[in-house]
């Protein structure tokens, strides 16, 4: 009877991509028509035939579907063995403070990459949302329950962000169910302690952008992959390919992700893994065809504004620029190590701890060093290669796998010392000790964590209070965005000396602003010449964003003076 009612269903999505009209779909979506020639309606013809696709191909896997739905061979994944009631009120409470962290002071700071999805994105309804892609910066899925969470609680930062912080507190209660796959309760119980704590994941989910979405799928995509792996049940399988399409629908990175864990899949096949060699191939047809289906169907309608250029509009790319170099990325990391523990130096003996649980877990469990180390490789390799821009934040998906190999470092160093100065059987209380340190080093970052990531506010405060009649304020470049379109200042904006200089011609005095100093010293650098020339330095207003300075001077008309 299951089976009959999934035929009769697949084969009514067919019938609806068959039959459904483009322009109807449109006017659906967006309330309005579209000319011929227009990128949505040809993502709207991509839509119908994805529709076909899918309910063609899940009529064959019904029909096709015999035997049992489960390997009946022994698991290559050992069951998690079920916590003591003491440790589940442990992970308990870690998930109360997890959430106490993420949702306090949860409307402060705003920074320049939420005005972009802010300004571009929360005025369109839902269906505008998930047909247009002007640029990177609408992570679909994140964008839709930002709006429909402003809907329902009003315009605020703090409505904005709601969904990413949900999304960073599920990610935790992810992290744990995917950590005791690998790890035991203790090692486990740290990795969900250390992420609690950590200054960054309290930081993004802390930003209503969709990297803790795009970290929670990512961490739930891979459980329910040890899961297909161990049992081999079409069920999860498809679970799977849902879990790995959400993230896909929120951020295209996702796909680094899909590609590591492909990579396990095959080695298991290649293996022929006691959990899936009685039918080896029923992970790609139940689990991988299906995630691609999926996340075709989730895009296309934006599709061709994709491919057209859409998918490049953000991020500044072009070898001259800094944020484009992997020696800068370099810098950030280590900069990123000093923040979440506390001084750059114990950030590099964590790094030497974290050598450790990748060399041995490596030997021990290959998978989760795999969905380590292939898509953060990739996304290296690829963004390189066409000059993106490469911030450390398009790798936030890969903390969780990060936080549990250091964590079975540290556990692993701390119980190695401890056998060789004579502690025998109590040597893994040292390792248990090493990893309480590196908890309690990440907290002591959390002094900052809720300050503004961006000090805009604090910019216009300094400039109103002695601004004079007459003056005229001047922001350079990207500066005049978060200004004048999310905070509708009005002021004028540069991006060339000759500009500027006509501005200062004409007023008693000029201030002049500036932000993300890496880049206006790149793009701007007459501009900046200028002002450290020219401007009395009024304050450089610094948030918890590395890099994200705005800078205001003030300078008495006249040109270059």
């Amino acid at each position: 009877m299951d089976k009959l009612i999934l035929l009769v269903l697949s084969v009514l999505v067919a019938l609806v991509g068959l039959g459904l009209p483009a322009e109807s779909l449109i006017r659906f979506l967006r309330g309005e028509t579209v000319g011929s020639g227009d990128s949505l309606r040809l993502g709207a013809q991509l839509f119908k035939a994805g529709l076909v696709a899918i309910g063609l191909y899940g009529s064959a896997l019904v029909i096709a579907a015999r035997g049992p739905g489960a390997s009946s061979r022994p698991a290559d994944f050992d069951e998690p063995a079920p916590a003591r009631r003491a440790e589940t009120l442990v992970f308990a409470g870690l998930l109360a403070l997890a959430a106490v962290l993420r949702l306090y002071a949860l409307d402060t700071g705003i920074w320049y990459d939420e005005m972009l999805t802010h300004v571009r994105y929360m005025p369109l309804g839902v269906g505008q949302i998930v047909s247009t892609f002007d640029d990177a910066n609408n992570h679909l899925l994140f964008s839709v329950l930002a709006r429909l969470s402003i809907e329902t609680f009003g315009d605020s930062t703090w409505a904005f962000r709601l969904p990413a912080a949900l999304f960073g507190i599920g990610s935790i209660a992810v992290l744990y169910a995917l950590s005791r796959r690998f790890l035991s309760v203790r090692e486990s119980l740290f990795a969900v302690a250390l992420t609690t704590v950590s200054f960054h994941h309290i930081w993004f989910s802390q930003n209503a952008r969709g990297y803790t979405a795009l970290l929670f799928f990512t961490l739930l995509s891979s459980v329910l992959l040890i899961d297909a792996l161990r049992g081999n049940r079409r069920r999860t399988w498809l679970f799977y390919a849902l879990a790995g399409a959400l993230g896909a629908f929120t951020h295209l990175t996702m796909g680094f992700a899909a590609i590591a864990q492909f990579a396990v899949y095959l080695g298991a096949v290649a293996l022929r893994r006691p959990g899936v060699a009685a039918a080896p191939w029923r992970g790609f047809f139940y689990g991988f065809v299906p995630l691609g289906l999926l996340t075709f169907q989730l895009h296309a309608l934006i599709l061709p504004a994709m491919f057209g250029g859409g998918l490049l509009n953000s991020g500044l790319q072009g070898r001259a620029i800094a944020w484009s170099n992997p020696l800068w990325a370099l810098m950030e990391l280590a900069n990123g190590l000093q923040v979440g523990f506390s001084s750059l130096g114990v950030g590099l003996a964590a790094v030497g701890v974290f050598a450790v649980g990748l060399w041995d877990l490596g030997r021990r469990s290959p998978a989760i060093v795999a969905l380590f180390l292939v898509p953060t490789v990739l996304g290296v390799t690829l963004m390189t290669s066409i000059g993106y821009t490469l911030f450390p934040r398009f790798f936030f998906f890969a903390m969780g796998f990060g936080v549990i190999i250091l964590i079975h470092g540290a556990m692993q160093t701390g119980t190695l010392l401890g056998r060789l100065i004579g502690l025998g059987a109590r040597a893994d209380w040292l390792g248990a000790a090493a990893c309480a340190a590196i908890v309690l080093l990440s907290a002591l970052s959390l002094r900052h964590v809720h300050a503004p990531k961006q000090a805009y506010d604090a910019a216009i405060a300094a400039i109103e209070a002695e601004e004079q009649p007459g003056d005229v304020v001047v922001t350079v470049g990207i500066a005049g965005f978060p200004f004048n379109a999310y905070f509708h200042k009005g002021w004028a904006n540069v991006t060339t000396l000759a500009e500027l200089d006509a501005i200062r011609a004409t007023a008693p005095r000029t201030w002049l602003v500036y932000t993300m100093p890496v880049h206006a010293q790149t793009t701007y650098p007459e501009i900046l010449a200028e002002f450290d020339r020219d401007y009395r330095l009024v304050g450089r207003f610094a948030g918890t964003l590395n890099g994200g300075e705005i800078v205001v001077g003030v300078a008495a008309g006249g040109g270059n003076g």
